[in-house]
């Protein structure tokens, strides 16, 4: 009988981890911003020494071309490091800057950054609790699995992501999706799930497919963050209801409840940066940390019966102790199912663990999007590496017995806000402080009203909203507007992922719509100068195009001519044109056909090169004698189309000049 692999308390995995992390060579900015500079490595002494002495350059010139031949002669006569080599050499270098004075933290600017981002990964780490608890029984699993699986992805993705500010949990959208699994196979599919949804985020992320996110238009980008503020919403009201109705403000518990919200959220927007305006010491602490920290401590003064992290969560929750601890390896539920029949247990997985990268990644970036755009440090993230940060980040949660979940955009503008958006320490932070939490300060954490959590939230809500979308009908196409409603709608009520795909298709669609119906034209008269010696021919109908000529417009290309009517000879000038595709490549031949069938002929003025080329490749025989295309490379265009690639095996690339 086969048994589950033997387990690891999870410090052994957070220190193995760690230092595979440090063995990594990271990059000139390993925490995300400038303010914690970690040198990948160092050129020797040596290579500068030629710059100094007795024998020194006079000028800067001199002294550039001197280091120059110094810096190839010496690079010349190095042997290349081993790989082995170069891993130890990147560990020093990283270990040599955490633990000197090339960090500078005795700089009084980069101390007050280092604590402004663990300030922040504080405050968020108290966001994290009941968002974590509540997407826990969405998903149908204890608490404490939310919870860890908050601690362990939200560590992992801000460690080895790359936007700084994001912040990653257990989240709803994720939640949702492997609901059904946990209920027809139970909470062990779900780590099995995780850790094959983050490696198929690994793959993809590495195969660059995040970049695919640049096709969302803004009209569904503005759709998706209404859409998410009221499910943030929605997920916060019920925080003020019992027995599925709102308090009542005649109760005591009801006044308590909105009254600690209001006050958290009184203090959060004016009181302590009021109070930072005039105390110095006071900017250190994010003000959503501290209006929840007064609530909590006003709520256990007066004695408010308000609900707690405790009361929602549970006791068990919030006992503490190492023994809560998880567990390296996957749940013997899952574990034993996959050693007897393992392409079985596979594909139970597969359809929910591709849906949860899926839609864990689409949400990841479009937070990051925001988080561009909020955090004004003229970066913008990498696709790529926030993927496969959170595809590293679901396959440790999966391997600790989590859920699996992606970023929030919610608890990642409260990091930014409170000035955790120039450093990724801050979401590692936050998941460090929400490990010890749980571990060492779990009764303390659970007395925390959730209402002041909630208060926060709200906040967060009326931040977020894009409040000029409402505004913009009439001012921009109606059809953009009538999508940001569609995403909007479809987020509420469906998923993220329909809505994203929904909303991208209905664009591209009203897109290729306007743009097949723009196509037009003008009729001039034209000389030619035919190839064949005959003389000059002068005043030659002449059809000149606008407009793009693709797959959607090929139709209305065709109807733009009467070939019955013409002449017999005309020329279709693409000077304000531009072929596309293949469809448009067949719709130039096949209305060349109709008028050399009529004994006519069509001139073809100002194609590019390559248009030329492939006319002649998808019409059967090459060009006929009625289909001429005029050659003038110092006037025709150079472009390239969406066709087959072997089509152009023996196609010259065009060059400009």
């Amino acid at each position: 009988m086969r048994t589950s692999p033997k387990q690891l308390p999870f410090s052994t995995i957070v220190i193995t981890l760690t230092v595979a992390a440090l063995l990594l060579p990271w990059d000139a900015h390993c925490f995300g911003h400038p303010a914690l500079p970690i040198p990948n490595s160092r050129p020797s002494r040596e290579r500068f020494s030629v710059l100094s002495g007795p024998d020194a350059p006079t000028s800067s010139r001199e002294a550039a071309k001197l280091y120059i031949s110094k810096f190839d002669k010496s690079f010349s006569n190095e042997k290349p490091p081993s790989q082995i080599e170069s891993i130890v050499a990147n560990a020093k270098s990283l270990s040599a800057s955490l633990f000197s004075r090339n960090l500078k933290l005795t700089n009084p600017t980069r101390q007050r950054e280092v604590m402004t981002a663990l300030t922040a990964g504080l405050a968020v780490s108290l966001a994290m609790v009941p968002e974590a608890v509540s997407f826990s029984f969405v998903a149908g699993v204890s608490p404490l699995v939310g919870l860890w699986t908050t601690v362990v992805l939200g560590f992992f993705a801000a460690a080895f992501g790359d936007r700084a500010g994001i912040c990653s949990s257990a989240s709803g959208a994720c939640s949702v999706v492997v609901a059904a699994l946990c209920a027809s196979h139970g909470p062990g599919y779900l780590a099995g799930c995780a850790a094959l949804a983050g490696i198929l985020q690994i793959v993809a992320g590495s195969a660059g497919m995040g970049k695919l996110i640049r096709l969302v238009p803004h009209p569904v980008m503005v759709g998706f963050v209404n859409g998410l503020t009221l499910v943030m919403l929605k997920a916060q009201l019920t925080h003020f209801q019992s027995a599925g109705k709102y308090l009542s403000v005649l109760s005591a518990e009801g006044r308590a409840t909105y009254g600690c919200a209001l006050l958290t959220m009184a203090l959060v927007k004016f009181g302590i940066p009021k109070l930072q305006e005039k105390i110095e010491a006071a900017k250190a602490i994010p003000p959503t940390l501290g209006g929840v920290i007064l609530s909590a401590m006003a709520a256990k003064y007066f004695a408010w019966p308000v609900k707690t992290l405790a009361d929602v969560a549970g006791s068990e929750t919030f006992r503490g102790g190492l023994a809560i601890l998880p567990r390296l390896g996957l749940p013997s539920s899952f574990w034993a199912p996959l050693m007897s029949a393992p392409l079985k247990t596979v594909k139970i997985i597969l359809p929910y663990a591709i849906t949860m990268a899926a839609v864990g990644s689409i949400e990841s970036l479009l937070t990051l999007q925001l988080l561009d755009g909020i955090v004004d440090d003229g970066k913008r993230g990498s696709t790529r590496k926030e993927v496969v940060g959170q595809g590293i980040g679901n396959l440790a949660a999966g391997l600790t017995g989590g859920i699996g979940g992606c970023a929030l955009i919610g608890q990642s503008i409260i990091n930014a806000q409170s000035g955790g958006g120039i450093s990724r320490l801050s979401g590692m932070s936050m998941a460090i402080f929400l490990a010890l939490g749980i571990v060492s300060f779990a009764p303390l954490l659970g007395q925390i009203p959730i209402v002041a959590l909630a208060g926060v939230m709200l906040l967060v809500c009326q931040s977020t909203f894009s409040w000029s979308s409402l505004r913009l009908w009439g001012k921009i196409p109606k059809l953009d507007y009538l999508i940001i409603l569609l995403v909007s709608y479809v987020t509420v009520a469906e998923d993220l992922a329909k809505a994203v795909l929904i909303g991208t298709i209905t664009s591209a669609l009203g897109f290729a719509w306007k743009q097949s119906t723009s196509i037009s034209y003008t009729i001039s008269t034209t000389s030619l100068n035919p190839r064949n010696g005959m003389p000059r021919l002068p005043n030659i109908k002449c059809y000149n195009l606008n407009g793009p000529l693709f797959f959607g417009s090929a139709q209305q290309f065709s109807s733009l001519f009467n070939a019955k009517e013409d002449p017999e000879t005309i020329v279709i000038d693409f000077s304000q044109s531009r072929v596309f595709d293949h469809s448009a490549l067949e719709a130039i031949n096949n209305l060349a056909d109709r008028y050399g069938n009529l004994g006519k002929r069509v001139y073809l003025r100002r194609l590019s090169s390559d248009c030329a080329k492939l006319l002649a490749k998808v019409h059967d025989g090459g060009l006929p004698p009625y289909e001429i295309i005029e050659v003038d490379p110092g006037k025709d265009p150079i472009y390239g189309i969406a066709e087959k690639s072997e089509l152009y095996s023996d196609v010259p690339v065009a060059k400009a000049g």
